[in-house]
This record gives C-alpha cells, structure tokens and sequence, in this order.
C-alpha cells in the first residue's frame, strides 16, 4: 500500500491500517476527496481493520455528508469481517454522534493503543 494520500496518513500495525486526519478543517471538495480516500483504503487496498483518529483537535466537517460515509465505511468493513474504532474523540464530536444516534454504529477507544488492543479480544 504505497498510495499517497492527500487528506490521512496511513500507518499498518499488523492487519489493522491507523488513520490520521492531516486537516481539522476542510472545504466540501475536500471532505468528499477524504470520503474518497478513506473508501479507496478499504476497496482497493483491502484493508479490513481500521482505526480512524477523530483527535485530539475537534474536526470541523462532520457533516451529515461525512457522517453517512462513516457508516458506509463501517458497514463495508463489517461486511469483510474487519470493524471501524474511532480514537481521540472529543466530547463535542461524541455529542454529534449522539444527537444523531449514531452513538450505537460506532466503538469509540479513548486512544489509538486502546483502539489497536480492542481488536485483539
């Protein structure tokens, strides 16, 4: 998996691909290009077991646009038998999550460390 990426960083720890946001704020070409990005992880570079990094810094985009395609992505990973964590989510963020009642969808870790041990149980 040598593809550059514009909006995340990608590290593999064993079989699960970290994923860093670069950017806190984004336009609404860019957070389609993210959504594009983070699709194309799991599509064509076959990873099955991510960990997306929300934090420590609040994003400025989750908008309902960014919000389904989490759930996509998290349903698509189910469906090859891997899963999604979110790690660093801040309380706003979770409260969005909630207002949504996506709270359910979504295992939130407190931390990459705690997110990567969760997929060892």
């Amino acid at each position: 998996m040598d593809r550059p990426y514009r909006h995340i960083d990608v590290e593999t720890a064993g079989d699960v691909h970290c994923v860093k946001l670069r950017e806190t704020k984004l336009d609404e070409n860019a957070l389609y290009e993210l959504t594009d990005e983070l699709g194309a992880l799991v599509g064509e570079d076959g990873c099955s077991k991510v960990v997306l990094t929300l934090g420590p810094e609040e994003p400025q985009f989750l908008y309902s646009v960014f919000l389904a395609k989490l759930v996509t992505l998290q349903r698509r990973l189910r469906a090859k038998g891997g899963a999604l964590k979110l790690a660093d989510v801040a309380a706003d963020t979770v409260r969005i999550f909630d207002a949504c009642r996506l709270t359910p969808l979504f295992d939130f870790q407190p931390d990459r460390a705690a997110a990567l041990a969760s997929f060892s149980k």
